[in-house]
């Protein structure tokens, strides 16, 4: 297994080289401190597995891993990261696996085992059917996940990442008024525009902050961007948003909604 171990930190990176080195079958074929030469040593290198520090002073792990899908590659990329466990299981990434840091040589042996399954009859290089350009979206998909876990984990205001048309937009929270299922797809609707996304309603519920609510199985409302509330049929309600359309209230979310909203 030939792998690339990326970190800005020269003693961390050091010490998952070392720990690589005593597993057999491994063969550490580069090293990287920014996402710049990461991303050349890669397309030079081609390894099979980039252990990717995400957060570096020029790009983060997760700009780098988009810009290698862009570029054509399917890199198979372990994470390493400071977080607590609690924000990594917030990630919710099953297609990508992580290392806290500092790294344990247990922890380490699982992932090795995960990568030598995952590599068994899968080579590197350009995705060449359909399936295989299905998964890169759905990776990077779960990718823009990782990106607005980590703003949520560092404290930031917190924007969510939507690719639309080649063009990434960064969408404040604050911003957004109700997101809804449309067809297999979610809508993010704000008062500027909508934006058709990749995400579920329960990725975005576990996203958002708590101003958001989900009020129907295919809404998730922003509270802080109701303008009034219409008592309807059965006891529930449709909810007028800020720019003046209408979402419903179901009966199976009704209870929830009265109680955060004090009705």
């Amino acid at each position: 297994m030939r792998v690339m171990v990326v970190d800005d930190e020269r003693p961390a990176r050091d010490e998952l080289c070392y720990l690589l080195r005593e597993i057999t079958g491994v063969e550490i074929v580069a090293q990287a401190a920014t996402g710049e030469e990461t991303i050349r040593k890669f397309q030079e290198l081609r390894p099979d597995v980039l252990f990717l520090d995400i957060q570096m002073p020029d790009a983060s792990g997760v700009d780098v891993a988009r810009e290698l899908i862009r570029l054509g590659f399917s890199p198979t990329i372990v994470f390493a990261t400071a977080y607590d466990q609690y924000a990594v299981d917030a990630f919710d990434v099953n297609a990508v696996d992580y290392l806290l840091k500092p790294f344990h040589e247990d922890r380490l042996a699982e992932t090795m085992q995960r990568l030598k399954k995952r590599l068994e009859g899968n080579n590197l290089g350009e995705p060449r059917t359909l399936t295989d350009q299905i998964q890169n979206r759905e990776y990077l998909a779960k990718l823009d996940l990782i990106y607005t876990s980590l703003q949520a984990v560092e404290g930031k205001e917190g924007k969510l990442k939507i690719e639309e048309n080649g063009q990434i937009w960064l969408i404040p929270f604050g911003d957004i008024l109700y997101a809804t299922i449309e067809e297999r797809s979610v809508r993010i609707v704000t008062r500027e525009r909508s934006y058709l996304t990749n995400y579920s309603l329960t990725e975005l519920e576990s996203l958002s902050n708590p101003s958001f609510l989900r009020v129907h199985k295919s809404y998730l409302a922003h509270l802080d961007q109701i303008h009034s509330i219409i008592p309807w049929f059965n006891n529930t309600y449709n909810l007028v948003m800020s720019d003046k359309s209408e979402i419903p209230v179901s009966r199976t979310y009704v209870k929830v909604f009265r109680e955060r909203m004090g009705l």
